[in-house]
């Protein structure tokens, strides 16, 4: 892997959140050659390789990715539930136009290889580990995520065709939920584990979950995930969607134990299913992955935990 990414110039779209702050420090300890972008906050680790761009306007799409070999579009707004609930359309215009933008960007400056963080919000409801060749577009994402999962439907989509019109070299991954150092803590963005590790740590009392806890979700730690990526960037920029996960089924009541356990609070927590929750089962069947590179082993998810904490603990106390 080395080899192949050693030298290279990459543009990481989106450098400052969780995948692309991974990423870009993963890239730089292999050698590359990183340009990572952040919009609103300068980052406190790598500042050198960093510049401010705003990929909302398409003169900053164009400079960006201006002489690199490779791009990895993490750049997104996303917010967590209670955001998505008040204000669904909240995302939808920004992704539009970074995405849209950095493509269109991407063709004019010949980029070598594109690398698309796409969702699994595409995907309409099931309750099993759904497939990619089951994306059914007659049939609408969960609720919840109409808006997100038709956003990236067409975004996958319009990288089609561009790879159909233009010959581009693109990959695109499906995630389940990541998470890990680098994640969304702040109140109106965060997801699920960063929300309840922040009350963890604060050791809230009494210690209330939305919900029943039985939603099951696919929790994938970000050193795993960015694996996965390079693999993909290096062997299959074939513009054909892969589901990308841990395996592992989760439920939230056992998510929180572990990381109520980990933080050392001893709060019994209490399940309001008055307030509004996610989708209630999210799986993603791994088989096409594992075809293309075999099973991965994965970070516990107690490790995973504990390495977030860990993270975050020193973000508190920087």
């Amino acid at each position: 892997m080395t080899d192949t990414i050693k030298g290279k110039k990459f543009l990481v779209a989106g450098g400052t959140g969780l995948v692309g702050a991974n990423l870009t420090q993963r890239l730089k300890n292999l050698g590359a050659d990183v340009l990572s972008s952040y919009f609103s906050k300068p980052p406190s680790f790598l500042r050198e390789i960093y510049k401010n761009f705003d990929f909302t306007k398409f003169e900053d799409c164009l400079e960006a990715v201006k002489n690199r070999d490779y791009v990895v579009i993490c750049a997104a707004q996303s917010f967590g539930a209670k955001m998505m609930k008040e204000n669904p359309t909240v995302s939808i215009l920004p992704n539009l136009k970074i995405n849209a933008g950095l493509l269109e960007a991407c063709r004019l400056n010949k980029v070598g290889k594109v690398v698309l963080l796409s969702s699994s919000t595409v995907y309409p409801e099931a309750d099993y580990p759904i497939s990619e060749d089951q994306l059914d577009l007659n049939a609408s994402p969960y609720e919840l995520y109409f808006g997100v999962g038709w956003l990236n439907r067409y975004i996958e989509q319009l990288a089609k065709f561009y790879a159909k019109t233009y010959g581009m070299k693109i990959g695109i991954l499906r995630p389940t939920n990541i998470y890990g150092p680098f994640d969304k803590f702040d109140d109106e963005k965060s997801h699920v584990l960063p929300a309840l590790i922040k009350r963890a740590f604060k050791k809230e009392n009494p210690f209330i979950v939305w919900g029943d806890g039985s939603a099951v979700r696919d929790f994938i730690f970000v050193d795993d995930f960015i694996d996965d990526l390079l693999k993909i960037l290096e062997n299959y920029c074939v513009c054909d969607p892969v589901n990308v996960g841990s395996g592992e089924e989760l439920s939230v009541k056992a998510a929180v134990g572990v990381i109520l356990d980990v933080c050392g609070h001893k709060a019994v927590p209490r399940y309001d299913e008055t307030k509004p929750t996610a989708i209630p089962y999210r799986m993603l069947n791994l088989k096409k992955f594992e075809s293309l590179f075999g099973k991965q082993e994965r970070t516990p998810f107690e490790e995973g935990i504990k390495k977030t904490v860990d993270w975050y603990k020193s973000l508190v106390n920087r």
